[in-house]
């Protein structure tokens, strides 16, 4: 039986190695640390179930549900409990209207009660609504999806143009740029958002139709992290995400069963290449070290790719402690119009069914990126801290936890920049006629969904390969 190697195992590298072993090959998953999953991990303690990585996936984009449903989980789905989420200006919450997509409104209505946006710019979105976009073209693109032919700008320079300058930092910045703890005026839109891109964004009564179908950039809006999903949901009254029982590890573990016994070798870093086909699966900079020898220029394309470092929050009170409602999914944080440290929080008790005891409250806080890149570096208990300073200006919150974790996530959080997706046709164009395949967030894929579908594709060019 031929054999494939795959570096990292993660959730693209084990479903990489599930996709391999369905198609009659050998897959070897060779994992750096002592543990699967990558970004996913769920931490079950005293009655909690806290995420310490992504929370959910995105049901429109089905490659992860039906990931799901085919390891036998489809009755562990969940729906989100309390949807509705809020943009932090000042220390006030902004409830985002609804419906909404990555805080655009989609109907007049919800434009007209954006209290978050001045009359000013709610007047230059509405005209931006009335006017057809016309996205320049790039007869050099390379994505194979609707943004394929459209010049990359970045995400600032879109809403800029498109939207109006206020809606850079009130709707861009929090709900786009904090999805990926980047800078917005870097970050791709061909690549992180290609259909809003394309498509614009107008009201569902004008016309009948939105020029943004719901969904169709939503695995990069959300609560993501990054990742996958890090940041409250933020599409508006009916949530597009779901979650598994027990926690997204859930789907790790399902995967890891599936496999033959010793596929995944942890604790395994890898120095050289075999000379057996090779899904490249780890970040950007470890792809590098690896193909550095094979082709200098691809190795230099993985290494440009940026990395911010972040960190997840876990703080539970008992309820009574919390005097706010807490009616949503959580909040992410205009920056420039507000002095707190973090940059969004997920209220988990709210959000989903059965991830604390009743009587408690389970708050994530997510802080550090692009923006505030050394926070990682200070002690648990200074992060804790900062936190609670904040959450107590925003929420009232002066008690102190019951229960803190803090997840460090050093250099894993990829920054797709401007001009992303030619950069990964070139890393392709040159690694795949040798037998070296690269998936995973580094390159093309954002979020779990993506991330699954990537496997699964690259372990098809890998079969055929062989």
């Amino acid at each position: 039986m031929t054999e494939v190697t795959i570096v990292g195992a993660g959730i693209t590298g084990l479903t990489a190695a599930y996709e391999l072993h369905r198609r009659g090959l050998r897959p070897r998953v060779l994992e750096a640390g002592p543990r699967a999953g990558g970004l996913i991990r769920t931490e079950r303690v005293d009655g909690f179930t806290i995420e310490a990585g992504p929370d959910s996936v995105l049901a429109s984009k089905p490659a992860a549900l039906d990931l799901v449903r085919e390891l036998g989980l489809g009755d562990q789905i969940q729906q989100v409990r309390t949807p509705g989420a809020f943009v932090l200006r000042g220390h006030r919450l902004f409830r985002l209207p609804s419906p909404s997509l990555l805080g655009l409104p989609l109907t007049w209505r919800a434009l007209l009660t954006y209290d978050l946006l001045p009359w000013r710019a709610r007047v230059r979105l509405a005209r931006s609504f009335l006017v057809p976009s016309r996205p320049r073209t790039n007869s050099g693109g390379v994505n194979a999806d609707s943004s394929a032919d459209v010049e990359d700008v970045s995400v600032a320079e879109f809403f800029r143009a498109r939207f109006g300058p206020e809606t850079v930092d009130l709707i861009a910045q929090p709900l786009l740029g904090g999805i990926h703890a980047g800078n917005i005026e870097q970050l791709s839109m061909a690549s992180l958002f290609p259909r809003l891109l394309t498509g614009g964004a107008r009201p569902a009564s004008h016309g009948g139709r939105t020029g943004v179908r719901p969904g169709s950039d939503a695995g990069e809006n959300g609560v993501r992290p990054a990742s996958d999903p890090f940041r409250p949901d933020v599409a508006g009254s009916v949530s597009p995400f779901r979650s598994l029982r027990g926690g997204m590890a859930t789907l790790v573990e399902a995967l890891e069963t599936h496999l033959p016994s010793g596929t995944v070798s942890y604790d395994t870093p890898v120095r050289t290449l075999p000379s057996t086909p090779v899904i490249l699966t780890a970040p950007g900079y470890v792809a590098a070290t690896l193909i550095e020898a094979i082709d200098a220029d691809a190795a230099r394309l993985c290494a440009d790719v940026p990395y911010v470092s972040t960190a997840s929050v876990a703080l539970a009170w008992p309820r009574t402690a919390v005097p706010h409602p807490l009616d949503g999914t959580g909040f992410v944080v205009a920056r420039r119009h507000s002095d707190v440290r973090i940059t969004a929080c997920t209220w988990v008790s709210s959000k989903w069914t059965d991830r604390a005891p009743d009587d408690m409250a389970l708050l994530r806080a997510f802080i550090g990126g692009a923006h505030d890149p050394d926070v990682v570096d200070l002690t648990d208990d200074e992060i804790v801290a900062i936190v609670r300073r904040d959450l107590s200006a925003v929420l009232g919150i002066i008690a102190a936890p019951a229960l803190a974790r803090v997840y460090r996530w050093r250099r894993v959080g990829a920054q797709h920049t401007v001009g992303h997706l030619q950069r990964v046709a070139e890393i392709e164009r040159r690694l795949v006629p040798r037998g070296i395949f690269v998936a995973g967030s580094g390159f093309r894929s954002v979020g779990i969904p993506d991330c699954v579908s990537d496997a699964k594709r690259v372990a098809a060019q890998a079969a055929a390969f062989v």
